[in-house]
């Protein structure tokens, strides 16, 4: 198993959506590593968290005596908030939006960032009749910045010359447009 702080090691950032995704990256380290009982992946999940966190989470071994379902379970009752609603929220898409705009688009690498933020909390959002459509490419346009934006409407203008303004882009279109440009 890697040592903490290592690259290759699983990180946990603090944040309560990605609690679910660090236990699976313990557990599937862990297999990988020949680590299969479940006191050896609860041993390196505490291993790998802040000490803050590390204190709070070790109260969880001692009710799920080496069972790492009971413990990923255990350890969600300590963060309510945690689900796939509290996580993906139009405020959530709201705050990738308008952080976004503030970051230079000067490479697919950064596109791709974005596109990959932005369609975690979208698609999400529209599965469960959230969003619309249009307001997901609206939201999408927005998050770049004036100058790309504007580079961008102006290529989207001449890749349809009968597109009504009052029509949205969609998204598929926008990022095509994007590449394009970059």
């Amino acid at each position: 198993m890697p040592c903490k702080g290592v690259p290759k090691a699983p990180t946990f950032s603090g944040d309560p959506c990605d609690i679910t995704d660090y236990l699976d990256d313990v557990a599937q380290l862990c297999k990988a590593c020949g680590a299969i009982s479940g006191a050896e992946k609860i041993k390196y999940a505490l291993k790998y968290v802040s000490c803050e966190v590390e204190k709070l989470w070790c109260h969880a071994t001692h009710y799920c005596k080496a069972d790492w379902d009971a413990f990923g379970r255990l350890v969600m009752c300590f963060y309510p908030e945690v689900d796939a609603d509290a996580c993906h929220t139009r405020s959530a898409l709201q705050h990738v939006v308008e952080r976004q705009v503030s970051i230079p688009m000067t490479s697919q690498v950064d596109l791709g960032a974005y596109l990959h933020e932005f369609e975690s909390i979208s698609l999400y959002l529209l599965r469960k009749e959230h969003l619309s459509e249009s307001e997901r490419s609206r939201w999408f346009l927005d998050g770049f910045s004036p100058e790309f934006k504007s580079a961008l409407l102006h290529c989207l203008s001449l890749s349809d010359l009968n597109h009504h303004p009052e029509d949205p882009w969609t998204t598929d279109e926008i990022l095509l447009q994007a590449k394009c440009i970059l």
